[in-house]
């Protein structure tokens, strides 16, 4: 189930990168710009065929994908006459749909994942826990079993009493914790099939500054039933607030105390937290895990998401991403005068070196220090 669990993040991946890439050819073909090239992944040529002018192909390194637009490259030598059909010789807005295509595509396959989750299986009511346990376990990779797996306590679980009282609501269960200090015992009443007596000793953890007692079990949410507009509605404000998260990822990645730790964890000196970032190696081993549990909800929404940060890494205003064409775009715009791409042959090749040396650092740690499995 692991394999497959990463099989199916793989293809999807690749899927993401064949859609962005057809986003770009598309909109270039609708306003008539040449293509030469469309193609999956980069280096060594594994298959192609050319179908009128525009030759598609699959490389051997699928990190990625490419479209080969008549001049947009500032090297290529255009006979004149096509020159009418190349990227600079149309409109701006044309060029700027041109550009963005891409990572459109990206925020609509995770607005139609999300919407579909929303639509199916509901969306969970976080301010209506029930009874019912979800999750039993720490949330530190490193704890150990927390009591509650100790206690023998299981998702599916329904608590019945606690500490020697009937319960009607979750706040009850932790009230009855949070009265108690670290290495008590607490009687735990269940439902699983038949009722079933329980005995934890209470942990430890640290909220807000303070030590408090942990037993470690969350519950089962109700769920918000959704219509199918509904659900579009509620995707495209999780697709905004995922925009939102990735670019303070962004800023937070390459602050110096990130990339310190980053190292450290590379290294070994420092566990790596489950909010790490991770190269498509680190994430589909947390999709294997996923498929391994049995969480094909969880996956899915793992895909919408890596979608939502790839198309906001795509719109960052660095050359050669798509946003360093739109940022070269708009500067046009307001100065009226045509930028010499040549001249920003360096700050590609810095941009590049820069992003290269940090998924080698990332895909080191995956490798030597991966991401702490999901239990269960």
């Amino acid at each position: 189930m692991t394999g497959f669990g990463i099989f199916i993040f793989v293809f999807f991946v690749l899927l993401a990168i064949a859609i962005h890439e057809a986003g770009h050819f598309a909109t270039a073909k609708w306003f008539k710009i040449k293509v030469d090239r469309f193609f999956i992944g980069f280096g060594p040529k594994l298959w192609s065929v050319k179908r009128g002018e525009t030759e598609y192909g699959v490389s051997a390194f699928p990190l990625g994908g490419y479209v080969r637009i008549a001049g947009m490259n500032p090297l290529e030598e255009i006979p004149p006459e096509e020159r009418h059909r190349t990227f600079k010789a149309k409109p701006g807005w044309q060029r700027a749909i041109v550009l963005a295509a891409g990572s459109v595509t990206h925020f609509i396959v995770a607005l139609v994942i999300l919407a579909s989750i929303l639509a199916i299986s509901g969306e969970p009511d976080f301010d209506s826990p029930t009874l019912t346990i979800g999750t039993v376990g720490s949330t530190a990779a490193d704890a150990g079993p927390a009591p509650a797996e100790v206690a023998g306590l299981r998702p599916g679980d329904r608590i019945v009493a606690i500490g020697g009282r009937t319960v009607s609501e979750w706040r009850q269960v932790q009230e009855a914790i949070r009265t108690r200090q670290p290495g008590q015992t607490i009687d735990i009443v269940v439902e699983r099939g038949r009722r079933l007596s329980l005995t934890a000793t209470l942990g430890e953890t640290v909220r807000d500054g303070q030590t408090i007692a942990f037993l470690g079990v969350s519950p089962e949410f109700g769920k918000i039933e959704r219509g199918v507009f509904s659900a579009i509605g509620a995707a495209a404000v999780d697709v905004g607030v995922g925009m939102k998260d990735s670019l303070i990822a962004f800023k937070n990645i390459f602050s110096p105390s990130t990339l310190g730790r980053l190292f450290q964890v590379a290294t070994g000196s420092e566990e790596r937290r489950p909010e790490d970032p991770a190269t498509i190696v680190g994430i589909g081993a947390t999709s294997g895990d996923l498929a391994r549990r049995g969480d094909f909800i969880g996956l899915f929404l793992l895909v919408a998401g890596f979608n939502v940060f790839v198309g906001v890494a795509n719109l960052l205003p660095l050359p050669p991403l798509d946003g360093g064409h739109l940022a070269v775009l708009a500067w046009e715009k307001i100065t009226r005068r045509d930028v010499d791409m040549r001249k920003l042959l360096p700050v590609t090749a810095m941009v590049l070196t820069i992003f290269g040396m940090l998924f080698l650092l990332l895909l080191y740690t995956d490798i030597v220090n991966p991401l702490p499995s999901i239990p269960g």
